[in-house]
């Protein structure tokens, strides 16, 4: 018969493996080399060059709820496990370069259309933080670079 001191520690430890397996996809998720965001299939036509995208440069200066979201009823439901490379729902194109966007005949215009999307979400980040280190390029080229 096991010790009820055995039993607790066996509990923690299980609670403790569980905690680590499910915080596991966000640390290793958020561990992405610098990428550039062209979407060629979206963008057939484009006016200015690929944003070169420093994935681990923006967890040191953001919180990743700040930039992934999936919203009902006004509220973020994304939770910090649904994030980890190849998940489904988590990048901007996902949402915003489906069906219901400017590239469909049903556009919704309730629904920001990727470049919008990518617009509002880095260029308020970037006008939030101006004057502190953490803060970003303000126009088009310090982004769009060639």
């Amino acid at each position: 018969m096991l010790k009820k001191k055995d039993c607790s520690i066996k509990l923690l430890m299980g609670a403790l493996l569980v905690t680590v397996l499910m915080l596991a996809p966000h640390f290793i998720g958020a561990q992405m080399p610098a990428f550039p965001i062209d979407n060629t299939d979206v963008y057939t036509n484009k006016n200015k060059p690929s944003v070169l995208f420093d994935h681990d440069l923006h967890t040191t200066v953001a919180e990743c709820m700040d930039c992934h979201h999936q919203y009902k009823n006004g509220q973020n439901v994304l939770e910090h496990y649904d994030l980890f490379e190849g998940a489904p729902g988590v990048m901007c194109r996902d949402c915003h370069a489906l069906p219901g966007t400017r590239f469909q005949d049903d556009y919704d215009p309730s629904i920001k259309r990727l470049e919008q999307a990518y617009h509002s979400q880095c260029i308020t980040c970037h006008r939030e933080t101006a004057g502190q280190d953490a803060a970003g390029p303000r126009t088009c080229m310090g982004c769009h670079q060639d």
